[in-house]
Parts: structure tokens; C-alpha cells; sequence
């Protein structure tokens, strides 16, 4: 039920705004049209709503490894999962393409390939948020386990297509090197 309001909700704010934009496209300039006045926000707030929903796999991905006490808490983290991958798609207006390969920390993460095939990106966002409902929905352990690890995979395939993957950071020889009593030193 909640997931279908939510699913009219982004329905009918997508629909109005085209249709807006359509007869006045002027309008895309005014208050409310965020990925063109505050791109830099929109991205904020995705990378915000990734991580609640990074947060929210914890107990899923847990049942790997050990059992639940709690599987509602479970089902409830999954469903909460399945809404919020509906919105993830339209956090992605064009307009906050501003990855920068040669920056160590580019504005987003999300690269470029994203907007040259969005249709992709927005399938791959409805199959994870239908393999969440799908765990929202599981009962008994083996269908649980089964259902968490389509959704670690739903979610890794969108990674692995439109997420610069992780790098990590370099040690240098001058790290080595540095003097960290000089630098703490009180003066």
C-alpha cells in the first residue's frame, strides 16, 4: 500500500513537471526546479538517501553470516529499501552529471554513463526496488537468505555499471616520513 502511494506520488510530480516544462519551458528556471537552481543539493541529498539505504542492507546482508532475532525488523528495513529505490532514479536530473574522473573527490560518484543510458539505470533501480518487496515479503530463513542475496545483487549490478568503483587512497613515501611530533607539537 505504501509503496503504492509513493510509486503515484513520483508519478504525478514526474508527469506534472514535464507537462509544466512543456507549455512553459521558461518554468524549469523557478523555485522548485532543484537539479537546475541547486544540482549540487540534489546530489547531496542522493548520496544521503544512499546511505540510509546502505545503512538499512546492514541487518539484510547480516543474514549471510548469522540468523535474526528480529525478522520483522528485517522485512520492515527491506520495504523501506523498496520505496526509497523508487525515488533514486529521479534524484538523477542531468544536470547533476558533474563527475570528474581527474578530481580524487568529485562532486558525485555517479559517472556520466548514467545519463547515456538512463533507461538502463532507471531498470536496474525498479529491479532492485522489486527485489526488496520481494524480501519485505519473504517468511522463514532460507527464503529470506535467498531473497537478500538478489537484492545485494540487484543493487551491486547498478554499482558496477554506473558507480566509479572504489580506489584506495595511496600511501606515499613522504607519508612515511612525516614528522608527527612537529606537527603536534604545542607551541
Amino acid at each position: 500500500m505504501r509503496r503504492n502511494l509513493i510509486v503515484c506520488a513520483l508519478l504525478a510530480v514526474t508527469t506534472s513537471a514535464a507537462l509544466a516544462h512543456a507549455a512553459d519551458p521558461a518554468a524549469g528556471q523557478g523555485p522548485g526546479w532543484t537539479g537546475i537552481t541547486n544540482p549540487k543539493d540534489v546530489i547531496n541529498a542522493r548520496q544521503e538517501l544512499m546511505e540510509h539505504i546502505e545503512i538499512l542492507m546492514e541487518p539484510i546482508d547480516t543474514l549471510q553470516v548469522k540468523d535474526t532475532q528480529d525478522p520483522d525488523k528485517v522485512r520492515a528495513a527491506a520495504e523501506t529499501i523498496s520505496a526509497m529505490l523508487l525515488a533514486v532514479p529521479h534524484l538523477f536530473p542531468p544536470t547533476t552529471n558533474l563527475y570528474d574522473a581527474k578530481v580524487q573527490m568529485p562532486a558525485t560518484l555517479a559517472l556520466p554513463a548514467i545519463w547515456k543510458d538512463f533507461a538502463t539505470f532507471y531498470q536496474l533501480a525498479a529491479a532492485a526496488s522489486s527485489a526488496a518487496e520481494v524480501m519485505a515479503n519473504a517468511h522463514g530463513l532460507g527464503p529470506m537468505r535467498n531473497a537478500s542475496l538478489r537484492l545485494r545483487a540487484s543493487c551491486d549490478a547498478c554499482h558496477a555499471l554506473f558507480l566509479r568503483p572504489y580506489a584506495p587512497p595511496k600511501v606515499l613515501d613522504s607519508d612515511y616520513k612525516f614528522d608527527f611530533d612537529s606537527a603536534l607539537r604545542k607551541k
